[in-house]
């Protein structure tokens, strides 16, 4: 019997999900930024750890054994992912107590949160004095988990949200450079149209565009490689990852 849409789709999920980190996915060049500043996650030890908006993230496949690492992330947006936190909470209320927690993540998340400077003041807060924060947000990258997506971040906004909340920046990684962003919008610009055909006009055709326009997005990456080894220090990237201390 043919395949449903909806078991079409569900496999294209599995696929895009096996192939997300190498050069085959048509999102590699940003994936690839996040994938490798995360690896600083190794150096964590004996903490207590609070990943908020956690969604199907895997750090613990990061994380030393001797960390102990609690997942939150908000009831509502939650419904879209597979995975259940172990805490179901609100960024800007956290069920923490005071000074409790070694570290905290918040990566890719800080563009869901109307009131950001409560959430990370709400961070600072459940922070031991010297506790590390952990976080990345995005700059140039399109609307996503829309209506829940309300800015971006230069590393100058970072920097004055982390300062005006308590924190001192340790270490800062941008994550790409003028050349590798215009790429990868290139291939976000492809799967857009893929999108749009299979949401309002027809699956099967979407399918078959997919499948046409597939090429080019792996062409895309292959071109861009060598870009890749340009130094990060210019105008337009993906976004930041910074490491940050409570004050």
């Amino acid at each position: 019997q043919p395949l449903s849409n909806t078991s079409m789709l569900a496999m294209f999920d599995t696929m895009a999900a096996l192939l997300k980190g190498t050069i085959l996915h048509p999102q590699w060049l940003a994936d690839r930024f996040h994938i490798q500043s995360r690896r600083v996650l190794r150096e964590i030890r004996q903490s207590l750890i609070l990943d908020i908006g956690s969604g199907d993230s895997r750090h613990e496949e990061l994380l030393d054994s001797s960390n102990r690492l609690y997942q939150l992330d908000y009831p509502q947006t939650n419904q879209r992912y597979r995975s259940s936190p172990d805490v179901y909470g609100d960024a800007c209320s956290l069920p923490f107590k005071t000074e409790s927690l070694d570290v905290v993540f918040l990566f890719e998340v800080l563009e869901h949160i109307v009131a950001d400077d409560q959430a990370l003041r709400e961070i600072r807060r459940v922070l031991r004095p010297g506790g590390k924060f952990y976080a990345s947000v995005p700059f140039v990258y399109p609307v996503h988990d829309a209506p829940n997506d309300y800015r971006r971040f230069t590393i100058h906004g970072v920097r004055l949200l982390l300062d005006k909340a308590g924190f001192s920046p340790q270490k800062e990684i941008q994550h790409g450079n003028s050349f590798v962003t215009a790429l990868q919008m290139l291939n976000l610009a492809f799967l857009e149209v893929v999108r749009d055909v299979a949401n309002h006009r027809s699956k099967i055709a979407g399918l078959i565009l997919g499948l046409l326009i597939y090429p080019f997005c792996i062409l895309v990456n292959l071109l861009s490689l060598p870009l890749t080894w340009l130094p990060s220090r210019s105008a337009s990237c993906f976004g930041h990852f910074v490491v940050a201390e409570r004050k």
